[in-house]
């Protein structure tokens, strides 16, 4: 019995400590999520301020193409970026949910943990009566 006991203690320490790894895991991705979304931010924000105003009427050949190069370029890494933000999202979710079925688990072994010190005791009682 006292077995049991140690195993499903041993068991929930154990859950503790794989929901305390998935909750970093999950405030990593957080903060890469952030990072991210600034960063599309700013590539908006150089692409919105690259856009020719429509007043000029005269544009120079050389100036057109390295502006056409920049927004081409600043494009691809803007949807880059959306892409890797949505992989992140994604495992953000994925860790979210790893770390309800580890908590929901920690708690069963608790329980069992109590069941059987209950029981334990109640046999060492028996046994002294």
């Amino acid at each position: 019995m006292e077995k049991k006991i140690k195993r499903f203690q041993r068991l929930a320490t154990l859950r503790k400590r794989e929901i305390s790894k998935e909750i970093k895991n999950s405030n990593l991705l957080e903060n890469e999520i952030n990072k991210n979304k600034n960063l599309i931010d700013q590539i908006n924000t150089i692409m919105d301020s690259s856009k020719d105003d429509a007043s000029k009427k005269i544009i120079s050949s050389g100036y057109f193409k390295n502006n056409a190069e920049l927004l081409n370029t600043l494009q691809k890494q803007k949807n880059i970026a959306t892409n890797r933000n949505k992989y992140l999202l994604n495992e953000k979710i994925i860790t979210q949910h790893k770390i309800l079925i580890n908590n929901l688990k920690k708690n069963k072994a608790e329980e069992k943990s109590l069941e059987y010190k209950k029981s334990y005791y109640r046999e060492l009682e028996r046994k002294n009566n």
